[in-house]
């Protein structure tokens, strides 16, 4: 993490703040960022299931992502510009757990309506 000049201590006035000391003052270190992600990597949410009158936890499968995504970032699993020299070497990310969206319509209906008119 580069250190940038935030403002003088005021305890010593030799002594710069920087953002990095500042994080880590505060008990923002490695070990903290690494157990949030892994929590966010395992986010669920609430919403209102109105048949049942109650709230049901569901997978957060975007904020999910974006975790996993900054993990995979920290551990060096994409592909950067010194990795595009070796043009040989084969980089998989597998995405199968990633829901797709489905369409509400029904694509019979719409068919149908499609022919008649």
């Amino acid at each position: 993490m580069e250190a940038y000049p935030v403002r003088k201590n005021l305890e010593s006035p030799k002594k710069e703040i920087t953002y990095e000391s500042a994080l880590r003052e505060e008990g923002i270190d490695e070990v903290f960022v690494a157990r949030k992600l892994k929590d966010l990597s395992r986010a669920q949410g609430r919403r209102w299931n109105p048949k049942k009158g109650s709230w049901e936890k569901f997978e957060d499968y975007g904020t999910q992502l974006a975790a996993l995504r900054e993990i995979a970032k920290i551990l060096g699993i994409y592909a950067v510009e010194k990795d595009l020299e070796n043009e040989n070497r084969i980089r998989m990310i597998n995405i199968s757990a990633i829901p797709f969206r489905r369409e509400l319509a029904n694509p019979i209906t719409n068919r149908q309506q499609d022919s008649s008119g």
